[in-house]
């Protein structure tokens, strides 16, 4: 596909200025701009072969074969499980290429992978305000979130925070298009600006994440000197404070990175809707920028089992345990299957 071209159709008065800049020099950076946006689309396809496996294992571990359904393995199985609905998007984006950049699969699946899109997003950043303000309850009120608790408050709002998500995902079925342009089809957002589309993703996609993010843990370093004791009195108090410090790092780390790459997309849609209400210069480089940083995302999405395993020795272990249990598993249904045949 040529991107230009799409982006012809997308922002009103823009086909004028192309046909008006048709010199060499300008067909020359479109061909570099163009390459540039099918080598990042090509490297999206092995993050996913990466980071489905990754991520599966590690939602197979902590959510099928972990007994122990501890607090903080709960929110990071829910995250991978928010880096697979990203990442499961992208094999389709093979297919795209393949066709000569020109979208095989018809409206529903066009239709599926943006909202794919903004469930995975949604997801990562509700789960990580969850995990960011959870750190704050276990510093702040580490009796009540250790004892009290009861056991189904964090699936509970876990599984409110998906169907939040999912909520705000579903206008974005309605903003993909298929549009046929030069003889190829192209699946698009609509040209069409969304106010409240856009301050609603805005809002809660980015600034209240922010401030949550912020504001937690600003929280937690002015308090981390009387939440963890510099003399423990116990001989299993440094261990847990240990475990607990790491898993601390863990999802801070993780937060850190969604952030990297969350910054820099929202970024670039305000750009691109500042420039489709001005049709101003601002659009192609917010466009390519939005592609940049959608690629950061995935790359993200795809490693972030490695800071799981490396930087976690409880889920490590638990990941090791279950995949030295694979071939268990794999004899008792091949057994029970034959026994069935017989």
């Amino acid at each position: 596909m040529d991107r230009l071209k799409a982006s012809e159709e997308a922002v009103p008065g823009s086909r004028k200025q192309f046909a008006e800049a048709g010199s060499v020099v300008f067909k020359a950076l479109s061909g570099k701009s163009n390459s540039c946006c099918s080598r990042l689309m090509m490297s999206n396809t092995p993050q996913s072969f990466v980071g489905v496996p990754l991520n599966g294992l590690v939602v197979w571990a902590l959510g099928l074969r972990s007994r122990r359904h501890l607090v903080f393995r709960v929110y990071v199985m829910n995250l991978a499980i928010a880096d697979l609905v990203l990442l499961l998007r992208t094999p389709l984006m093979l297919g795209y290429v393949i066709h000569n950049y020109s979208w095989p699969f018809g409206r529903v699946f066009c239709h599926l992978i943006m909202f794919l899109r903004g469930l995975g997003l949604y997801a990562s950043a509700f789960l990580l305000c969850a995990v960011a303000l959870e750190r704050c309850l276990c510093l702040l009120r580490p009796v009540w979130a250790r004892l009290r608790r009861p056991s189904w408050a964090v699936p509970l709002a876990c599984g409110l925070l998906w169907l939040l998500a999912t909520i705000l995902s579903v206008p974005y079925l309605h903003l993909a298009v298929l549009k046929e342009i030069n003889g190829t089809h192209q699946c698009l957002e609509s040209d069409t600006f969304n106010t409240g589309l856009f301050v609603t993703e805005t809002v809660a996609g980015f600034i209240l994440p922010l401030l949550v993010f912020l504001g937690s843990n600003l929280a937690v370093l002015l308090t981390i000197k009387q939440a963890v004791p510099p003399t423990p009195t116990s001989s299993s108090a440094p261990s847990n404070t240990r475990r607990m410090t790491r898993m601390y790092h863990v999802l801070f780390f993780t937060m850190l990175l969604f952030l990297t790459c969350w910054v820099p997309y929202f970024v670039c849609r305000f750009l691109l809707a500042l420039a489709s209400k001005q049709d101003s210069a601002l659009y192609k480089p917010a466009l390519y920028g939005k592609y940049i940083s959608l690629f950061l995302v995935y790359v993200k999405s795809a490693l972030n089992p490695v800071l799981y395993v490396f930087a976690a020795r409880g889920l490590s272990r638990a990941i090791k345990d279950s995949v030295q249990k694979c071939p268990q598993c794999f004899d008792i249904l091949i057994s029970n299957f034959n026994s069935a045949l017989l």
